[in-house]
Order: C-alpha cells, then sequence, then structure tokens
C-alpha cells in the first residue's frame, strides 16, 4: 500500500512538473507593446520639467557661478528622477507585455510586483554599474578633447556624471549588459521596438549636445557660459529634450521597424 501511495505521488509531482508555470516574455520582440501617447507622452514630460529643475532652479548655487557645486545637487537629485522615472516606464512596459502574453498579472498585484523584480530589479544594479563605467570613459574621453586633467578635474567629472545620468542610465536600465542590443541600437543605428526608440534618440541627443557644446568654448565671446563645462551641460540637456521629443513623434508614427514587423509575420 506505502509503495503504490509513493508511485502515486511521484507519478503526481512529476505529472506537475512537466505543467509550465506562466511567465511573462521579456523579450519585446515577441510581444507587441503598442504605443500610447497620453502615457508616454506624459512620463517624458514629466521627466524633462524635472530635468530642467535640477538643472537651473533647484540648487541653491548657480550654474553660471559654481558650476561644481551646482552640478553636484544637480547630479545627486537627477539620479532619483532617473531611477523614478525608468521605474514606472518599465512598470509600464511590463503591464502591457504582461496583458500580451496572455498572462492576466494585473488582476494579482502581488505577482506583478515580483515578476518586475525578476525581470527588470537586477537591470538597476547592472544599469549603475554601466553608468558609473560611462562616467570614466566620457571623462577620459573629455581629457582627450582638451580638457584640463588636473586643474578642472572636478568640473569635468561633474560633466561626466551628468551625461551618463541624462543619456546612459535609461539605456543601461533597458538592455542591461546585452551587447547585441547595444550593438543594434547603438552601433548600426536601428532601434526596432518602442522601449529602444524611447531611450535612442535621447540618448543619441544627449551625446551629439555635448559635444556641440564645445564648439562655442574656444570663441571670443567673453560669455559666462563659455567657461568649460557649463556649455557642454547646457548643450546635453537641450540635445535631450530634442531627443526625447523625437522620440515622441517617432514613435507615434512609426511605432514599430519594417525588420521588426516583418519577424512578427
Amino acid at each position: 500500500m506505502s509503495r503504490n501511495r509513493t508511485t502515486a505521488s511521484s507519478s503526481s509531482s512529476s505529472f506537475s512538473s512537466e505543467i509550465p508555470s506562466p511567465s511573462i516574455s521579456t523579450n519585446y520582440e515577441d510581444n507587441t507593446i503598442k504605443f500610447h501617447f497620453k502615457t508616454h507622452g506624459s512620463i517624458t514630460i514629466i521627466q524633462l520639467i524635472f530635468s530642467t529643475l535640477c538643472l537651473f532652479y533647484i540648487p541653491q548655487q548657480n550654474l553660471l557661478k559654481d558650476p561644481v557645486e551646482s552640478l553636484k545637487s544637480t547630479n545627486l537629485l537627477l539620479f532619483f528622477v532617473q531611477f523614478i522615472i525608468e521605474t514606472i516606464r518599465w512598470l509600464i512596459y511590463l503591464y502591457y507585455d504582461s496583458s500580451n502574453s496572455g498572462y492576466e498579472t494585473r488582476k494579482n498585484s502581488k505577482v506583478f510586483l515580483i515578476n518586475f523584480v525578476k525581470n527588470k530589479g537586477q537591470n538597476f544594479i547592472v544599469a549603475l554599474l554601466l553608468t558609473a563605467f560611462a562616467v570614466f570613459v566620457l571623462h577620459i574621453v573629455a581629457i582627450l578633447f582638451g580638457a584640463s586633467l588636473i586643474h578642472n578635474a572636478q568640473k569635468t567629472l561633474m560633466f561626466a556624471v551628468y551625461v551618463s545620468l541624462l543619456g546612459i542610465f535609461p539605456p543601461a536600465v533597458a538592455f542591461k549588459n546585452h551587447t547585441p542590443y547595444w550593438s543594434r541600437v547603438f552601433s548600426d543605428f536601428c532601434p526596432e521596438t518602442i522601449p529602444e526608440k524611447m531611450v535612442y534618440y535621447p540618448t543619441v541627443g544627449t551625446i551629439i549636445g555635448a559635444w556641440a557644446g564645445a564648439i562655442v568654448i574656444p570663441l571670443d565671446w567673453d560669455r559666462p557660459w563659455q567657461e568649460w563645462p557649463i556649455s557642454c551641460v547646457i548643450s546635453a540637456y537641450i540635445g535631450h529634450v530634442i531627443g526625447s521629443i523625437i522620440a515622441l513623434i517617432v514613435c507615434y508614427f512609426n511605432p514599430e521597424s519594417s525588420t521588426l514587423q516583418k519577424k512578427r509575420e
């Protein structure tokens, strides 16, 4: 009798193990995330408003008079803004992703949060490491382009931190350390999905803006904003704003690339 019970229990356990548990796919090539203009537009506008406040209004020290102290406050505030915005953004992506996958996670908030922590929580840790590495790289690049190695070291560091938080942290949260994603989106210039496009254009705008801001530094205009790295910080911010607006426009008119649409077919 006991042997039969053991056999029955083992067979039932093996049968239950064969039943696949519902899971949420985070491969955005498998699940269509539709572009909701009000939702994505609201998130972008909120992010831009708080980014503006962090750079120009909240810091006690004026950016033109004391860029180091001003950027210290800006970078600290911007980190929390980016963290909260990216959390909200990816909660929304996971929300739509779960509804498309057929697994009704929305009815169980506990399961929803568990899946978010499982699928995206670790991304923030990796994103912080990648952002820190980007700070180091941008600092070196700025020195190679003419920034003082010792005299303006703090200014260069604050500039590198600002650009990294504004332009590198969002794609780092999205792609983590998956090289194929980074390569396809930024090396091949081929963002396909809405999440990719929403981080691609602001990042490109930030980097181009940071580079373009250095053009006015050697000009003989004698303006306070020509001092390093003020012009580069402001132009990086402007580039980020322009890139964010372009991302909304592109996602509205062309949410998915033709290549991805062919893959779905």
